[in-house]
């Protein structure tokens, strides 16, 4: 049993172990439990907590029982609120809010998995019979391998394509959310782990301009223009500078600007008159949903989660009556997401160090980010929101809460994913939400927009690189000693270097792209910081 009792991140490893079975009527879903053990064969049940986001930074987030009114500072930063759980002395967490926590409705995990992987919620895609044809144009969007169990033509795509049939009555191939929602390390892909490698640089038009759009009839080839004309709508814009960050933030504009909110009706041509700036970001654990009161970086998607996880699929959804559909079933795949287990640390620990870490941690950065223990209901996370001037990492996320983000959440707030979910920007005010640790180790880049390659780094803000590319893309190699990814620091970034080089570079100088802030660790001695990065293997 693993120390929360919830679902492990799947591993391809673990699933194969689980077989066709996952998906099967039976239902039943093997999770993997304890580092080297054969998978439990119970199935998960909902964990007690919410939702992803948040900048990966030891040193500014916050435990959580009882909530601070809405538009208050969080007062009591110092004690936990509800007077059972640790004290802290002052520090950051002083400034922080805390976001409450909803109820969410209840799911099945394991049916959330299947519809995850076979329901068309993104409902246009290519014709079925044209995607290993299509499949070259696809080029990064398409290059991941299948996963064998899964049942039918999907155990042939791959993972982050699902092929099921359309309201036209065609057969299409689509993609799903793993195409940012499963990532890799340690030589392992896991579902739930934000992927770190994906090459968004490549425009989302997926090279699909190559094609015509047919003018002939029949629902094949209406598919096929629908599918093509989507992906050019928002490609152009949804470009990322680097390869691993991911343009969420940007694409969810795009989908406000390009539907009506009364509707849901798409149209080729903006509705809303934003600049679309792109502001990259690093894409979450699932596993931190369990926990989080408000999704995304800034923590702004409040209530019920379906509403921004639906929304974030949205391209194709083009009617209330579709998007009702779709909600019907999203509850089991919020269940699902909530289940996920963080992966243990895969590497030996050593124990004498970690445990001259803990104090360090409880002193300097349990006020922020909560406090871990073997037993769940010992833990605390108190999902603080703090302003972005006393974290200081890059403003821009923050700031266009006044700008392009504020007319997305107007757009979503009367749409109808706004019955569902409420979109609260700046409540009660800019900021960035200080994440749960669970896990941390695994999900290099670091801070809101991935522009710190190890864990060591974010504890050291005055030895980050001002350009650096990592050393290679293959997950196996992992940096044991900083957490995270292998990295060469550079003397010049894009200004100097060839077009052809550029999405190898993160280059902090580029606006949105800044490595700055989040200086808490900057104090600690070496041999402090050490025990502190061997302590946080452990949660």
């Amino acid at each position: 049993m693993s120390r929360r009792g919830r679902t492990k991140s799947i591993t391809i490893t673990a699933l194969a172990i689980a077989t066709a079975s996952l998906l099967a009527c039976a239902e039943e879903r093997d999770g993997a439990s304890e580092e080297g053990e054969m998978p439990s064969s119970e199935p998960p049940g909902p964990s007690s907590s919410e939702d992803p986001s948040g900048a990966d930074e030891p040193g500014s987030g916050d435990s959580g029982d009882e909530p601070e009114p809405p538009g208050e500072p969080d007062s009591s930063a110092t004690t936990d609120p509800g007077g059972t759980g640790p004290a802290f002395p002052p520090g950051p967490w002083d400034a922080g809010y805390s976001i409450p926590v909803e109820p969410q409705i209840p799911g099945d995990p394991e049916a959330g998995l299947k519809a995850l992987l076979t329901e068309g919620y993104v409902s246009c895609g290519l014709p079925e019979n044209l995607f290993n044809l299509a499949r070259p144009l696809l080029g990064p969007y398409a290059d991941g391998e299948p996963l064998p169990w899964r049942e039918g033509k999907n155990a042939y795509v791959p993972y982050s394509w699902t092929i099921h049939t359309a309201k036209s009555g065609v057969e299409i191939a689509s993609m799903n959310c793993l195409e940012c929602h499963a990532g890799r390390v340690n030589g392992e892909l896991m579902i739930g782990l934000g992927t770190a490698d994906m090459d968004f640089t490549a425009d989302l038009s997926l090279g699909l301009d190559e094609l015509p759009q047919f003018d002939l009839p029949g629902p094949e080839v209406e598919e096929l223009n629908k599918f093509v004309a989507r992906y050019n709508a928002v490609g152009p814009q949804t470009q990322t500078v680097t390869i691993g960050t991911n343009p969420a933030t940007t694409l969810g504009v795009l989908l406000a600007s390009h539907h009506d909110a009364e509707t849901l009706a798409w149209s080729d041509h903006p509705l809303i008159d934003v600049d679309v700036p792109m502001i990259p970001v690093d894409t979450p654990p699932w596993w931190r949903v369990a926990k989080r009161g408000g999704l995304l970086y800034n923590g702004m998607a409040r209530g019920d989660h379906r509403g921004s996880l639906m929304f974030a699929s949205s391209l194709c959804t083009d009617s209330e009556e579709e998007a009702a559909e779709i909600l019907s079933y999203f509850n089991d795949i919020n269940a699902y997401i909530r289940s996920i287990e963080p992966p243990p640390y895969p590497f030996p620990i050593d124990d004498e160090l970690a445990s001259a870490g803990e104090p360090i941690f409880l002193a300097e950065c349990a006020g922020c980010h909560g406090t871990y223990s073997e037993d769940p209901e010992a833990e605390t996370y108190r999902n603080l929101l703090l302003p972005y001037d006393v974290i200081r990492t890059d403003p821009e996320y923050a700031l266009a809460a006044e700008g392009a983000l504020k007319e997305m959440a107007d757009w979503f707030n009367n749409s109808f994913y706004g019955d569902t979910t409420e979109l609260a920007l700046a409540t009660p005010f800019s900021g960035y939400v200080a994440p749960p640790l669970d896990g941390i180790w695994a999900t290099a880049p670091y801070l809101h927009n991935g522009s710190v390659p190890t864990l060591e780094l974010v504890l050291n803000s005055e030895a980050r690189p001002t350009y650096w590319r990592r050393v290679d893309y293959e997950s196996a190699n992992y940096d044991r000693t900083g957490l995270g990814w292998p990295f060469i620091a550079l003397s010049f970034g894009h200004d100097v270097f060839s077009v052809g080089e550029h999405k190898f570079i993160y280059d902090t100088t580029i606006f949105a792209h800044g490595n700055g802030g989040h200086t808490f660790g900057d104090h600690l001695t070496d041999d402090d910081r050490s025990a502190l990065l061997e302590y946080l293997k452990t949660i």
